[in-house]
């Protein structure tokens, strides 16, 4: 249900933009542009908005600036509600987690926003998921965590969040038995109480991952991407499970509902060229930015997949193993 309802709200908002389009944006951007980040300042959100935001002036011609600003509170939803409230002239965007902005709707959870309505701008970045456990475990492979005889335990930060709900999924695609454990503040803490033995294994990105698998801390086991970027980390399409495939959180654009079609494609094709840039390249190759940019039509179609994968799995994500 609300899978449809996504995408038809979506698509009557993308409609209403067009309509509205001949009369609103003739001049844009008029002002500056403020890019909202729902999160705290140092996270990954936080550095790709910062990372971004001056090629993005460069695309726009350098008439105005894009100043990000952290809105922290209550798991990014402060953020989204503030955005979604704004008026729709394409000088107020958010950056925003998918599945994490889905996962309160697809619960049932009452939120101060309507993810379908707001009006989709570009896919920046996406982080598929991996499982790793520590360099001394005695785990192999997938078959060794079915047959350890007792549910597997997975350190993460809470129930509701992003890691749970792919460590949810995971499991449950597999059927293993799993026992979460919460409670820790950040995916860097939960991946370190995996290696001093907290817990089995980790259910992390594969860009905060790697660096523990590159120290010896850590061995992968399965990664979620569509070709394995670590060593011979086998995917899990190769293991016969290829509705996991692309299993991520993804980095997305945000502007408030019924914004004007002709500034939703400027914002668009703004954001493509600044991802393009050669600098911007060249620093997110240096700092292992996910970058793996969408325009808004394909950005809205990718976010459609992602959360058919959560529904399916409605049942096991409201669970507390």
């Amino acid at each position: 249900m609300f899978g449809a309802k996504f995408a038809l709200a979506t698509a009557a908002a993308l409609c209403a933009g067009t309509l509205l389009a001949p009369n609103a944006s003739a001049q844009f951007p008029e002002k500056n542009i403020e890019f909202i980040i729902p999160f705290g300042p140092g996270g990954g959100f936080d550095r790709t908005v910062r990372l971004v935001s001056p090629y993005l002036e460069k695309a726009l011609g350098g008439k105005v600036e894009v100043l990000p600003k952290n809105v922290a509170g209550a798991g990014g939803r402060k953020g989204l509600a503030t955005v979604f409230r704004a008026k729709p002239d394409g000088h107020l965007l958010v950056i925003a987690n998918v599945p994490g902005a889905a996962l309160p709707e697809v619960m049932g959870e009452q939120v101060e926003y309507e993810l379908s309505k707001f009006t989709w701008i570009a896919r920046l970045a996406t982080e598929e998921y991996m499982v790793a456990v520590p360099a001394n475990s005695p785990i192999k492979s997938l078959d060794d965590m079915k047959k350890l005889g007792r549910p597997i335990k997975i350190p993460h930060t809470d129930y509701g969040s992003t890691a749970y709900a792919a460590t949810a999924i995971f499991t449950a695609e597999l059927n293993i038995p799993v026992q979460h454990l919460v409670g820790y503040k950040g995916t860097n803490d939960y991946i370190v109480a995996t290696i001093r033995g907290d817990g089995d294994a980790a259910m992390a990105p594969v860009s905060t991952l790697r660096k523990f698998i590159e120290a010896g801390d850590m061995r992968g086991l399965v990664t979620m991407e569509a070709k394995s970027t670590i060593g011979n980390v086998p995917t899990i399409g190769s293991l016969g499970h290829d509705s996991l495939t692309g299993l991520a959180v993804d980095r997305y654009v945000l502007a408030p509902p019924g914004l004007p079609d002709a500034i939703r494609k400027t914002l668009s094709d703004a954001f493509a060229k600044a991802v393009n840039d050669p600098e911007l390249k060249a620093a997110a190759e240096k700092s292992g930015e996910p970058f793996a940019f969408l325009p808004s039509d394909q950005a809205k179609a990718s976010a459609d997949r992602s959360l058919a994968l959560y529904l399916k799995y409605k049942s096991v994500l409201g669970r507390r193993q």
